[in-house]
């Protein structure tokens, strides 16, 4: 399990700004297990990305301010989401790329992962979605069609 130090104080700092000080309830507000929310509160464990966006959606932050990747609190959510898939088919075909091969074959990532993200309409980890929102220079949040603002974050050190 990844633990991340600045995640957690990020994470420890948007909570304790809430006025509800139940953090049962809160965690409930999120829709996130409270076990969940426990081991980011406690331990800064990296929950999956599905539960990443549900904090960031309730904060109003970006995925990149949530992680603590940068201190820009600037976030403009879309107002009709874009599928995942589609955003990432559209920075494919804006760069001249082919097909998922040439993509993963570019990225290191390897098609099969294409295929289930675009089958099963699965999101990839965020590992992967750090390295599609860097080769593309846009924000994770463009890429998971959170936001219409292809603008990337300006990066500050993770030491993690």
């Amino acid at each position: 399990m990844p633990i991340s130090a600045k995640f957690q104080n990020r994470f420890v700092e948007l909570v304790e700004n809430i006025e509800e000080s139940n953090k049962a309830s809160i965690a409930q507000q999120m829709d996130v297990n409270y076990v969940t929310f426990s081991k980011i509160y406690n331990y800064g464990i990296l929950p999956r990305l599905i539960i990443l966006i549900r904090i960031a959606d309730f904060f109003n932050v970006s995925i990149e301010y949530l992680l603590s990747k940068t201190n820009d609190e600037y976030f403009d959510k879309a107002q009709t989401p874009t599928p995942f898939i589609e955003r990432l088919n559209e920075l494919k075909e804006k760069k001249g790329i082919k097909n998922y091969s040439e993509l993963g074959n570019k990225v290191h990532i390897h098609r099969n992962s294409f295929y289930e993200w675009e089958q099963e309409n699965h999101l990839p980890s965020l590992e992967f979605l750090e390295i599609l929102s860097d080769y593309f220079n846009v924000s994770m949040d463009y890429l998971l069609g959170r936001t219409d603002d292809s603008t990337p974050y300006d990066h500050i050190e993770n030491n993690d």
